[in-house]
């Protein structure tokens, strides 16, 4: 009996989860007999506490019964599936220039613009890891701006984590996850236990996690870059070599010592490329071991306090090809090795190492305490301090110092140096000895720090003003928040002694005072085609230290229900986003991206008049081509950034039917002026290469490879010797406009069927339009349904124009079974050729299934298959990393997992 109670208790909560992620509030009030009060709670995007569930900001909330069924081990496995997520965001997927942070992009407009949550305040970091499955009750996202309630970052939504607090007992947690390659392992467990009295309650939560590596040479659409050669796809690589590709002053082009017979030729991508991909991640590793906890007490009938706190250590690792001499040492004529007697420039993979690897050692520190209380059985308070903080100490191996690769390479400065081992060959494979490396091989080891303190007071309750529908209800209250960045880079990079690595130390801090107030109009209620009818306003009022100005916001919001269990809605707010101090202070580094080369075989392409122009003015060949799309490029902070604003508009309607029926539908439309980002590679290089003799002001962001101390082009300013474009500048700045509206929609059903309960949920969004003008005067970039440059993340993603999720769940009294289908619309090349084999990256299904069985009262065991028919990510010709565009794609395969839940 008691088992089956549980079960039934379980399918319920497995249930009523599904049924309101569509919507706005999970049920938790209560009511007393009739003509008791009803309880008031408060839903994200508002400090107004209401009885009702539905608010005219559209919101979807996700039950932790929601969370265990889709069988995620970590919140960013979670989130980024959202359909209202898009465009690209860091995570496990990203090798390259990742700072080991899971991140969340609402609408496509970038991390920064989404303001990540945990009960409603601020953290530190912002990194998704540092919040445990284990520990959320409930996730709720606001798709609609909220800078009047929660201030600066919230222009495009809130995601906001509701913790346990209520908890009894004591929970543990196992899963396993196994790609059915058998690797990318993926171990999770939890233990959460709390206690509770008639005055108060405590919670405690443990979680680790841990994520084990797939490398891309694992998969076969990865397993080495491809290259288009005559209409056919061919395995290719970088044409930085682990024998070296040299260019002399007497030859054209690049030229290499043949490993076999010794002969001088020129190179050929097809015989000499480097396969990088074998040794570099798909999926990177992690550990993260988080404890977590919170308590309340209530010291009077009207006066409680509370406490909150949370630890995250997260170790993750990121792995690429071993480094390479790209910015081009001389190898002098004197060297005994040098066939050519002449000096010659050398760009060269240092294969005797392991790799460049990156780690980062990240501790993320949180603490709340407070009151909170009531008074004249009317109004509600609350007055808190939040202290939150993180330390992120990397360690990089495998860094070059490429002032002792010159000594290397000189016979007169190696004579002089006593340290030095001995003359280097560097046009053979093998000959980097192990003294030499300990020679020229110096590691980094920079820490970047960060913190927030808020102190917020809020205070909410009836004015005693009726209208027809009921009084007029208020929230309002204040915040003065702290903020400070600090970037330390290690010793050996402050004196220019690591190749491709920031030396400037960067530290700042800023401060904000802030006020607010919302207004909640009952305007009618219980009338004819007005079962009610209400007004709500909010303004919010901000002063930010370093601005010049400070800055007034307002929302405005109607809700309408002409008949029972239909709700029509609307919203029009305006929005203002102070730069974060991470945006303002970073320090500038060099990193590597894809872009679509414009002068590819131009002789024969289909390329413009202006960029054939373009191409032969610097001097390249008709057949010119790539040995790699990766550009060196500067990205980093910019102190002297002004704030975004905002404009929003959200109109939709929620209709429900007491026979299991529930729909949402909301439009939405964005716009932000004076919006932080970068130019873009992929538009800077193309808008520059086709105008007239690189005329336009985008040009003006390619400084070439003096910029990042690279080997220049025999003939072309803007390029490495190799060939890319080098030297982008992209750093922070204000450069863009955005525009971006479409519609979301909600779906629930559920119903008895046979001896169980069935439910299906669709949840989707449609983007009708992404447009952004990368720079001032230059054309807008129609970015819905492309693939196309990631303003906010510095990299390619498929800005798909309809993403969903539709979920089947049956349940009966010992088993529950889940069926979800993800769906993500194909992306066209925004740069698309005739002359590229494939333009377009697929629209995909992915199909995920999971099976619980309630095996006792206390235990339930769970087996699930993730991405069960193994769809593997899609080639596209312009693509980011991996032949494919990982931001954007499951890359990893098929998982299956099992999991193992015990509560006493």
């Amino acid at each position: 009996m008691h088992k089956n109670v549980l079960a039934h208790s379980v399918r319920l909560a497995l249930i009523s989860g599904a049924a309101a992620a569509a919507f706005s509030a999970p049920a938790v009030f209560a009511a007393e007999e009739d003509g008791a009060k009803v309880e008031r709670i408060e839903v994200t995007g508002s400090r107004i506490k209401r009885t009702d569930l539905e608010t005219a900001s559209p919101i979807t909330v996700f039950s932790a019964a929601d969370i265990a069924a889709t069988g995620v081990t970590t919140m960013e496995d979670f989130i980024q599936t959202i359909p209202a997520i898009n465009g690209g965001a860091e995570g496990s997927t990203v090798n390259n220039g990742s700072r080991g942070f899971a991140t969340a992009s609402l609408r496509g407009l970038g991390s920064g613009r989404t303001l990540v949550l945990i009960n409603g305040r601020r953290y530190a970091s912002g990194d998704l890891n540092s919040i445990p499955t284990a520990y959320v009750e409930r996730v709720e996202v606001l798709r609609d701006g909220a800078s009047t309630i929660y201030g600066s970052d919230a222009i495009a939504g809130v995601i906001n984590f509701i913790t346990k607090k209520d908890f009894e007992g004591v929970e543990f947690q196992v899963q396993y996850d196994e790609t059915s390659k058998g690797d990318g392992e993926k171990t999770l467990l939890s233990m959460t236990t709390g206690t509770s009295s008639d005055k108060g309650n405590v919670v405690l939560s443990l979680q680790y996690t841990d994520r084990q590596t797939i490398y891309q040479g694992d998969r076969d659409f990865s397993e080495c870059p491809i290259f288009e050669r005559n209409g056919e796809k061919v395995c290719g690589g970088s044409g930085t070599i682990p024998y070296g590709q040299f260019f002399a002053p007497s030859l054209t082009g690049g030229h290499v010592k043949d490993p076999q017979t010794g002969q001088i030729r020129p190179f050929d991508q097809a015989i000499d490329g480097f396969n990088y991909a074998t040794t570099s991640y798909m999926v990177t590793p992690q550990e993260v071991f988080s404890i977590n906890g919170a308590g309340r007490y209530e010291l009077t009938d009207t006066l409680s306090t509370f406490i909150e706190g949370g630890f995250t250590n997260r170790k993750s690792d990121q792995l690429m090809a071993p480094e390479g001499t790209f910015w081009g040492p001389t190898m002098p004529a004197t060297n005994q090795y040098n066939p050519m007697g002449e000096d010659i420039v050398v760009v060269r993979r240092l294969r005797e190492t392991a790799g460049r690897a990156f780690t980062q050692d990240f501790s993320d520190y949180r603490m709340v305490f407070g009151f909170e209380g009531t008074f004249a059985d009317t109004f509600d308070w609350d007055l808190s301090y939040n202290f939150a903080r993180f330390v992120d100490a990397r360690l990089d191996e495998g860094r070059v110092n490429p002032t002792r690769i010159d000594t290397l390479l000189d016979p007169d400065l190696c004579s002089a140096d006593s340290d030095c081992p001995g003359v280097w060959n560097i046009l053979e494979a093998g000959t980097l000895t192990p003294e030499m490396i300990n020679y020229a091989f110096v590691p980094n080891s920079p820490i970047v720090r960060g913190e927030t303190r808020q102190l917020l007071g809020n205070l909410s309750g009836g004015l005693g003003l009726e209208l027809q529908g009921g009084e007029i209800m208020f929230a309002a209250g204040f915040e003065k928040r702290w903020e400070e960045y600090q970037s330390v880079p290690d010793g050996a990079a402050s004196i220019g002694q690591i190749y491709s690595v920031a030396g400037e130390p960067t530290e700042g801090e800023i401060s904000v005072d802030e006020v607010y107030a919302e207004l909640d109009f009952p305007i009618l209620e219980g009338l004819p085609f007005a079962e009610s009818l209400r007004f709500t306003a909010a303004i919010r009022y901000s002063d930010f230290d370093f601005l010049d100005d400070s800055d007034t916001n307002t929302k405005f919001g109607l809700e309408w229900s002409p008949l029972d269990g239909l709700l029509i809605r609307a919203t029009k707010a305006t929005g203002f986003r102070a730069p974060g101090i991470g945006e303002l202070f970073a320090p500038q580094s060099e990193t590597n991206l894809a872009y679509n080369e414009p002068c590819t075989n131009y002789g024969s392409g289909s390329q413009s008049a202006t960029v054939k122009a373009n191409c032969a003015a610097e001097g390249l060949p008709g057949n010119f081509e790539l040995s790699s799309n990766q550009s060196s490029t500067i990205v980093g902070g910019n102190p002297d950034l002004k704030p975004e604003e905002s404009d929003s508009f959200t109109a939709g309607f929620v209709y429900s039917h007491d026979i299991g029926i529930s729909v949402g539908i909301d439009f939405f439309d964005i716009e932000i002026t004076n919006g932080i980002g970068t130019a873009g590679t992929d538009n800077v290089v193309s808008g520059c290469w086709e105008s007239a003799n690189f005329s336009s002001p985008l040009c003006e962001f390619v400084k070439g490879p003096s910029l990042t101390g690279d080997a220049p082009h025999s003939s072309s300013p803007y390029r490495t010797a190799l060939g890319p474009v080098a030297g982008v500048l992209l750093t922070n700045a204000n450069l863009s406009t955005f525009e971006t509206s479409g519609i979301d929609f909600d779906l629930s059903y559920k119903t008895d069927i046979g001896p169980g309960d069935f439910s299906a949920v669709l949840n989707g969004t449609y983007l009708d339009k992404y447009n952004y003008t990368p720079f001032e005067g230059a054309d807008v970039v129609e970015a819905a349904g492309k693939v196309a440059a990631d303003q906010w993340e510095t990299t390619l993603a498929v800005f798909s124009e309809l993403r969903t999720n539709l979920t089947l769940s049956y349940t009966m009294d010992d088993w529950a079974f889940s069926w979800q289908t993800r769906y993500q619309s194909e992306g066209e090349d925004y740069f698309a050729s005739d002359d590229n084999l494939d333009n377009t990256a697929d629209s995909i299904f992915y199909h995920d299934v999971q099976a619980t069985y309630f095996a006792f009262e206390s235990t339930t065991i769970s087996v699930g298959v993730k991405n069960l028919f193994d769809e593997e990510a899609p080639y596209i010709s312009n693509n980011q990393d991996m032949n494919t565009i990982p931001a954007s794609y499951d890359t990893a395969g098929q998982y299956l997992y099992a999991k193992l839940n015990l509560k006493f």
